[in-house]
């Protein structure tokens, strides 16, 4: 009879026994999309002084990937803020609290996780964790939730696979608030498939076969276990056993039976190994995956224990760089960057023998002085991670860009305030005046969008004239040059041409251009009119 869980623990706050390396960060998780890093300080700042706040969001929009880190300065403060914020809201969410994983064979290989299903509607998050909490340390706890409503299921993760066990025997088939729940190891998605398979499994793979054992005596050691249709042990050339055959039952059950007893059973060095035959090209790919695993799970550690240090003084060699990060552990290797001459690059590596060791020369070196230049301190990126980042920051440098000048108030040129002595100069029209079409030419995104730039006073350049122009050239070192009688007949030649050759004085000067429409006059086409009265008048 299945035993009701009646009143929930109260869980018990980690010890700093728990965790040998006293973490200060946190993971904070199922964030509302809305929560910013300043509602996360505000949250965290009542538990003591933070170090830092950092919210994830996605390289290339800029949202929020519901998740943060928070790091404080000491234990005892990050402890106090997991067990005392864990589970409660923030903007109508529940906060998912856990200490930050830096290894990541602890978050990826699965160990000490739990699958709970069947649970009511109205368990909690904060709930599943009470009830599990008495068996062990546990380092996350959640509900699975759609539109803000459980699914019935859950996951629990301790920090030992002795806890996760001890839990799954107390609580699978046990009742909590009128429901059985069902308690097992967490299986990976891309292994459910092949858990199915194997427990429809009838050929068993057998090795590790003392030479003396016969066809007979794996008979007898096998039949108990169910009616055996077939048995065969793999021999050399010379007849003699190669340690290892095959046994077929007729069923499934008794397959697994055999299995669960036998696997294991002999005594010695190598026991005796019983499992699920496979075929070569399932041993092929299971292999080649638990290789991959193993490859990206070692590159990911190394990641974490591997610091980028730049900045460095041309003087600073390896020996003086490891002497300087001594001091946080154990260092594995040292390597400062040097050109083909032999000079320093000023930039290095240093790789620790833990992640922690890393993150703690990190915090401590960061902005450091060596050889009198201050140190940058990070840890190292691959090639691949570091051209990501730069694509993302190009991509919002140039979306801000194209925010900036699509939005009046937040124009790309300063709107200058026209006074007296100031004259827009002819040469420089496309600066700080209003759109025109030429504009597209030195900006590109500007095309076919205008007006949304305040322009000068087009009528007081129109008044001030030339007089307007020589105060400007004044002003600015420039000496007035008189016009002969000859250049003013060479413009006014150069206006009649401008109809049927395309040319458009601008100022004195004589500039080829392409028709304009009105639309696009700006200030110094209306000086320029000004000016052709002017040229009129004297001819």
């Amino acid at each position: 009879m299945a035993a009701e869980v009646g009143v929930l623990p109260t869980p018990k706050p980690p010890s700093p026994a728990d965790d040998p390396v006293r973490k200060s960060s946190l993971y904070v998780g199922d964030l509302d999309p809305q929560v910013t890093e300043a509602d996360l300080m505000d949250t965290f700042r009542c538990m003591g002084p933070i170090a830092s706040v950092r919210l994830c969001r996605d390289s290339l929009t800029g949202d929020s990937l519901r998740y943060a880190y928070v790091n404080f300065f000491s234990f005892s403060h990050a402890s106090k803020a997991l067990n005392f914020l864990n589970h409660t809201e923030l903007k109508g969410k529940p906060m998912r609290i856990m200490w930050s994983q830096r290894d990541p064979l602890t978050r990826k290989t699965g160990i000490g996780n739990l699958f709970v299903k069947n649970l009511d509607p109205s368990i909690t998050s904060g709930q599943l964790q009470h009830m599990f909490s008495n068996y062990g340390t546990i380092l996350s706890c959640k509900v699975a939730e759609e539109n803000g409503k459980s699914k019935g299921f859950g996951f629990v993760q301790f920090n030992s696979e002795e806890s996760a066990l001890a839990a799954r025997d107390a609580l699978h088939d046990t009742l909590v608030k009128g429901k059985k729940i069902y308690v097992s190891k967490f299986v990976k998605k891309s292994m459910r498939t092949v858990v199915h398979e194997e427990s429809s499994f009838t050929n068993l793979y057998v090795k590790n076969l003392p030479e003396d054992v016969t066809e007979d005596l794996l008979l007898d050691m096998f039949s108990r276990f169910g009616k055996v249709s077939s048995i065969a042990i793999m021999r050399n050339d010379q007849g003699k056993s190669r340690g290892f055959g095959f046994v077929n039952f007729h069923t499934p059950e008794e397959a697994m039976k055999a299995v669960e007893v036998l696997n294991g059973s002999l005594q010695g060095p190598n026991g005796l190994s019983v499992a699920r035959a496979q075929k070569k090209a399932e041993r092929i790919e299971v292999l080649k995956n638990q290789r991959k695993e193993i490859f990206n799970c070692h590159i990911e550690k190394l990641k974490a224990q591997n610091l980028y240090v730049k900045n460095l003084d041309i003087s600073v060699d390896e020996s003086k760089l490891q002497k300087h990060f001594s001091v946080c552990g154990k260092i594995i290797s040292v390597k400062v960057m040097r050109h083909a001459n032999g000079i320093s690059r000023r930039f290095g590596f240093v790789c620790f023998s833990t992640p922690e060791e890393a993150t703690k020369a990190l915090h401590t070196f960061n902005g450091s002085v060596l050889g009198g230049r201050s140190l940058y301190v990070a840890f190292a990126q691959s090639k691949e991670d570091r051209n990501r980042e730069l694509r993302h920051y190009s991509q919002l440098s140039q979306r801000d860009l194209r925010h900036t000048a699509l939005h009046p108030t937040r124009p790309v040129h300063y709107n200058f305030t026209p006074y007296s002595s100031f004259y827009s100069p002819p040469y420089l029209p496309l600066t700080y005046q209003h759109y025109g079409t030429n504009i597209g030419m030195q900006f590109p995104f500007f095309q076919n969008y205008h007006h949304h730039l305040s322009t000068n006073d087009l009528m007081r350049q129109k008044q001030q004239g030339n007089n307007g122009n020589q105060s400007f050239q004044q002003n600015n070192g420039f000496t007035p040059i008189a016009k002969s009688n000859d250049s003013r007949l060479r413009i006014s030649r150069a206006k009649n041409e401008n109809k049927q050759g395309g040319l458009q004085e601008r100022s004195g000067s004589v500039v080829p251009t392409e028709r304009r429409n009105s639309d696009d006059l700006d200030a110094s086409s209306v000086c320029g009119q000004d000016n052709k009265k002017n040229s009129a008048k004297s001819i």
